[in-house]
């Protein structure tokens, strides 16, 4: 990747950190209810009809909001009705409001936080007071990130049984305190709250012990993801979406566009999608790190949050890490340091593993069981409690003290340390692994060298905060349509019977990392399960983003030209599994002839298309065709015009292909 083309990246990871899929919004209220008792079903569809239900982009509320008159049982502190939907929902304001706003969040997500602290006040006091909206919410709780987040949702409700006034004064408070109760003995912290605001008491405790409320809080957190919902928080104005926590000035506009009749959602993709800002770098604590490794005085300083149970850590550490060493430690350019983020709802060995890779540090050999940890993933993941046992193994194999490590391992010394780590990278943003601050500034995931490589040389220039701002100069992408779309795919190549019930059309760029992880780890998955046997036709169209990958164009080019002599798998697949060798290559070119030789295609032929460029016009028309639908990265995917995007698992593709036969396509 050139500087030309990281620069354009590093912004996306902010611009990905905002982005949400819009969902559908429920029935509109009309009337007020009690919050129904635990089991009663809060939910517009059960389960097993949201699993299966299509995901739209945009959706309209499915009922007009009513402007009948309502008898109010209940204001909050501030004077305000509020109430529950027949559906057991929490409402604040009149229902009889000419907006409709509801809101999917997650109590311990901290831009649900920020809306909440920072935002809703004036909205409260303003459009809500003034009876121009209504707010509802939704709970959305992201527990394999916020581990708390679904006992809060559920210590609101059991506040609810006390009254809508109740459940709201509970609602403040768990977004004003989050800190206080994230991450541990939330329950007691929730039994005190609930005393501090008057509606304690055995019953309430009770329910916080139970999960009185957890099947309601499934029943919303799946109908939220079969409607699109992935992140939070999610907001919709009669229907029309509004994502992520944009500041109060936004929701102004917003509001005041949806009540005359005009769309929020072109405003929204008007909207910046960056900071407007240059940031200011975190400030990160180096008193409870778990290791480190180069110069103290180094220029750049990277610190890294991980859980050893991750398969992105683990990534990280076989394919990018040795190289960071090698080039950017050794070399005194960087000091590199290693904090805990163990992602304990999805991998509950991480912890275990933590602690024993600090035991391991105690005796000089952090680096060694770090390594023996990420390669050794599958010994010992899935194990539970006897996962200590593989622990204590690879401390015996690596030389270690057998006693002293046991010992250490067992007597919770580290247990703190863990928490504070995991309890300061969830206040500064973290919410998966591996998550990097390049001298206080953030990038999320495992990223290819080259992006730590661009950032290392802006962080040692002293820019590395410009990168973080949107250029205003950038065109803004075409919106995603709201609805399926047509894709004229006549004369592409493809895959699998034209008949197929599903259509699946791939955007894809040959020179792209996550084209080149979907081509290795997702594509052999969805062929041997959908293409091969008949039910999907998967259809490729070029999409090179030739202001990052140079070479991509070309290599499109050469697909097609091998295309030409029905070689267009045999080409795909040799440019993704050697993408290293052409890559960054002034004379690519060359190198794909030298690949139509080894598939001992026509060479003449071959050659003359490529120098030609005979099919370059067949590239613009995918390019043209991608952007009409809203593409602006790759891969990109369209299911019978539905679309995907990112380099998704294959549970992604797997849940929506299912749906689509479910339905009839």
């Amino acid at each position: 990747m050139t500087k030309r083309s990281l620069r354009f990246f590093i912004p996306l990871l902010f611009v990905i950190s905002v982005m949400l899929v819009a969902c559908a919004a429920p029935t509109a209220p009309v009337a007020i209810t009690p919050m129904p008792a635990a089991g009663s079903g809060a939910s517009d569809l059960p389960a097993d009809e949201a699993s299966n239900a299509k995901t739209p982009n945009v959706m309209a509320a499915t009922v007009e909001p009513t402007n009948a008159e309502v008898n109010v049982a209940e204001t909050d502190a501030n004077g305000i009705p509020v109430g529950f939907t027949p559906e057991g929902r929490p409402y604040r304001g009149d229902l009889g409001a000419p907006v409709v706003m509801e809101a999917f969040s997650d109590f311990q997500c901290p831009y649900c936080g920020r809306f909440s602290n920072e935002t809703l006040p004036s909205l409260l006091d303003n459009q809500i007071a003034g009876g121009e909206v209504v707010l509802i919410y939704y709970d959305f709780p992201l527990d394999s990130i916020h581990p708390q987040a679904t006992a809060a949702a559920n210590a609101a409700r059991c506040a609810g049984e006390s009254g809508a006034a109740a459940y709201w004064a509970m609602h403040d408070r768990l977004y004003s305190d989050a800190a206080e109760w994230s991450n541990r003995n939330a329950n007691d912290v929730f039994a005190r709250y609930a005393d501090d605001l008057n509606i304690g008491g055995d019953d309430f405790v009770a329910c916080l012990k139970e999960g009185r409320y957890t099947e309601e809080i499934k029943a919303d957190l799946a109908l939220g993801r079969s409607q699109g919902v992935n992140s939070t928080p999610s907001f919709f104005l009669n229907g029309q979406a509004i994502i992520g926590a944009y500041p109060l000035e936004y929701f102004d506009q917003a509001i005041a566009a949806v009540a005359s009749g005009e769309s929020a959602v072109a405003e929204q993709n008007n909207a910046p999608q960056g900071p407007a800002v240059k940031p200011t770098p975190a400030t990160l604590t180096m008193d409870n790190i778990v290791a480190e490794m180069g110069d103290p005085g180094a220029a750049v300083t990277i610190v890294e949050f991980t859980d050893y149970q991750c398969p992105f850590c683990a990534r990280h550490a076989a394919e990018t890490l040795p190289r960071l060493v090698s080039e950017m430690v050794d070399t005194g350019r960087v000091r590199y340091i290693v904090k805990d983020f163990p992602l304990d709802p999805i991998h509950p060995e991480a912890r275990p593993a933590a602690v024993a890779a600090r035991c391991a540090a105690e005796q000089g050999a952090y680096w060694e069981m770090h390594e023996a940890l990420f390669t050794r993933q599958n010994e010992w993941g899935g194990l539970g409690a006897a996962a200590k046992d593989a622990f204590v193994k690879m401390a015996v194999e690596l030389g270690l003290n057998e006693d002293k490590f046991t010992t250490c391992l067992s007597d919770g010394r580290y247990d703190d340390l863990i928490q504070a780590n995991q309890d300061e990278g969830i206040a500064l943003g973290i919410n998966g692994t591996p998550g990097f601050f390049v001298n206080g500034f953030p990038i999320s995931g495992a990223q290819p060298y080259e992006l730590f490589e661009y950032a290392i040389g802006l962080a040692e220039e002293g820019t590395l905060a410009d990168a973080y701002v949107a250029a205003p100069q950038q065109a803004q992408p075409t919106p995603t349509p709201a609805g399926p779309v047509e894709i004229d795919t006549t004369g592409l190549p493809g895959l699998g019977d034209p008949d197929a019930p599903i259509v699946m059309v791939e955007f894809t760029d040959y020179q792209c990392p996550f084209c080149r992880r979907h081509f290795v780890e997702t594509f052999p998955q969805i062929h041997a399960e959908y293409v091969a046997t008949g039910k999907v036709r998967y259809v490729f169209m070029e999409f090179p983003l030739t202001g990052i990958h140079p070479q991509a164009q070309l290599a499109s080019e050469a697909a097609l030209c091998a295309n030409d002599q029905d070689a267009y798998m045999e080409m795909h697949d040799i440019l993704f599994s050697r993408q290293d060798e052409w890559s960054g290559r002034d004379d690519a070119g060359k190198l794909f002839k030298g690949y139509a030789g080894e598939l001992k295609l026509d060479a003449a032929r071959f050659a003359r298309c490529l120098d030609g460029h005979e099919h370059k016009a067949t590239v613009q028309a995918g390019i043209v065709a991608g952007t009409r639908v809203g593409v602006t990265g790759t891969p990109a995917f369209f299911l019978n015009g539905y679309p995907i995007s990112g380099a998704q698992p294959f549970a992604v593709f797997q849940g929506a292909i299912e749906n689509l036969l479910a339905n009839g396509g």
